[in-house]
């Protein structure tokens, strides 16, 4: 009898055991911790900047943690806006935290390579606001250090991730309308920037048009060979200054395909961006979007709320998406996702290709004639110099 009891209670603990296995199995496998948010600093404390500090701070899966302003009163002033966050005058306080998973760049572009580089040797991932660098050398220096330190580089271009562009997108691959014949595209912008910002860095063709030009491009799956613009200043201090402030671009593609941009920093009536694509079997429209959905039809005419004041506002959704994005990089490169991975959107060749239309398109405007572009496969990067030539 007592070998019998033994027994029992050697298979009732043994019985305990397996289904506390089970549970513990079971906590394992479903009941795990969330896993870490992301930590990420913003560098810049401009309108950029300021948008994407709301925007992590607003995402589940991120945290906010330097603010970076070389200002030490405004970097202050950033830590009490965005608390927790720390502000920081100094970028390399942000290098020297090992809890910073990756660093976003809203700052000036001539400072843009400086800041990639130094980031990327720190083991951070980088995201920075179109261009990735002033010139086509450095834009290939800014991905060469980011490839030598095994760290991801996102260029923001926010049409990739808007509603808009993307459907139209999307209906031009499945073939919707046939073969692709024009692309036409509208950017004024709204409101009119300071003279100091068009004189120091505001290019039209290299701060406006590079959006239209990238989407396009990416649009069609191809780069246009000739580019010819012309622009023009309705200021007496930026005409002096050799800056213009309103143009347009035609990009000529492989077979006659051509794209014209029409570009203008003073818009007076709202924040004005249209794109159309015309083709064999329909045309395809991205229309301005009003403030409110509100039409007002009445013995006065038919009316609806004005445009959207400026970017912030009119790709508010689309920052969002691609804040989302880039978590989604740092995820798979964190080793997250159950298979796969997840690569920025806008790849090496398509930012460099941006800055050499773009110049392109500024040269061309500057000499007054046509600039040959490709074809692709026979573009030298390898020369830094390659767009101060008449021959792209």
């Amino acid at each position: 009898r007592l070998r019998i009891r033994v027994a029992s209670q050697k298979v009732k603990m043994l019985q305990r055991s397996a289904r506390l296995g089970v549970r513990m199995t079971w906590r394992r496998r479903f009941s795990s911790a969330p896993p870490r948010k992301f930590n990420l600093a913003v560098v810049g404390n401009g309108r950029m900047g300021k948008l994407r500090m709301q925007d992590i701070r607003a995402d589940p899966r991120c945290t906010l943690s330097h603010v970076v302003e070389p200002n030490a009163a405004l970097a202050l002033r950033a830590e009490r806006d965005h608390s927790p966050a720390r502000g920081a005058a100094e970028l390399r306080t942000v290098l020297a935290d090992p809890s910073v998973d990756a660093v976003w760049i809203s700052a000036p572009t001539a400072s843009h390579l400086d800041l990639i580089s130094r980031v990327a040797a720190s083991g951070k991932h980088v995201a920075v606001e179109k261009p990735v660098a002033g010139s086509l050398g450095d834009v290939r220096a800014a991905y060469a250090a980011a490839e030598e330190h095994g760290v991801r580089l996102l260029c923001s271009f926010q049409r990739r991730f808007d509603d808009g562009y993307r459907e139209l997108r999307e209906a031009v691959v499945r073939g919707e309308i046939g073969t692709v014949r024009s692309v036409a595209a509208v950017f004024r912008d709204h409101p009119v920037p300071p003279v100091a910002f068009l004189k120091e860095g505001g290019d039209i063709f290299h701060d406006l048009a590079v959006h239209d030009v990238d989407y396009i491009c990416d649009l069609l799956g191809e780069y246009p060979e000739t580019v010819m613009a012309a622009g023009s200043s309705l200021s007496t201090e930026l005409r002096e200054a050799n800056v213009a402030d309103q143009a347009s671009v035609w990009l000529q593609f492989r077979g006659g395909l051509v794209a014209f941009l029409d570009l203008s920093r003073g818009s007076s009536y709202g924040y004005d961006q249209r794109m159309e694509v015309f083709g064999t079997k329909g045309r395809l429209q991205v229309r301005n979007r009003p403030k409110t959905s509100v039409v007002r039809s009445t013995e006065r005419g038919v009316t609806h709320a004005p445009y959207e004041h400026s970017f912030p506002e009119r790709f508010r959704e689309a920052y969002r998406r691609e804040l989302s994005h880039f978590l989604d990089v740092l995820e798979a490169e964190a080793g997250r996702p159950a298979g796969g991975s997840v690569v920025p959107a806008v790849t090496r060749m398509q930012a460099q290709m941006a800055t050499v239309l773009a110049e392109a398109a500024r040269l061309s405007a500057e000499a007054g004639v046509p600039i040959t572009v490709g074809p692709v496969d026979r573009i030298n990067f390898e020369n830094v110099d390659y767009c101060h030539h008449t021959k792209c």
